[in-house]
């Protein structure tokens, strides 16, 4: 079954390559969506694909994180799947 999350991952996450490293594992995984600063200290990622792999996706992201990042809090929803293909990082303003 189709499903799409969105996670918000908080902590030291910028600064320290956390959305390519999102980025790299999505591609192994296969699954589509985004990554995005939302916040000083907080990441959101959605990922759309099998729920299972999804799962797989969000734990990895989790279990090997850029060595600079700490991790403090993560919050994942499940949410309407939109058949988006692809995964991208959405880059800020001031980038």
């Amino acid at each position: 079954m189709i499903e799409r999350r969105r996670v918000t991952i908080r902590g030291l996450v910028q600064g320290v390559y956390f959305r390519e490293t999102v980025r790299r594992i999505a591609e192994n995984y296969e699954v589509s969506g985004f990554v995005r600063n939302v916040g000083r200290d907080l990441v959101e990622l959605q990922a759309e694909g099998l729920a299972d792999i999804v799962e797989a996706f969000v734990a990895d992201i989790l279990a090997h994180p850029p060595p600079a990042a700490v991790i403090e809090d993560v919050r994942a929803d499940v949410i309407v799947a939109t058949g988006e293909i692809g995964f991208v990082v959405v880059r800020t303003l001031r980038e």
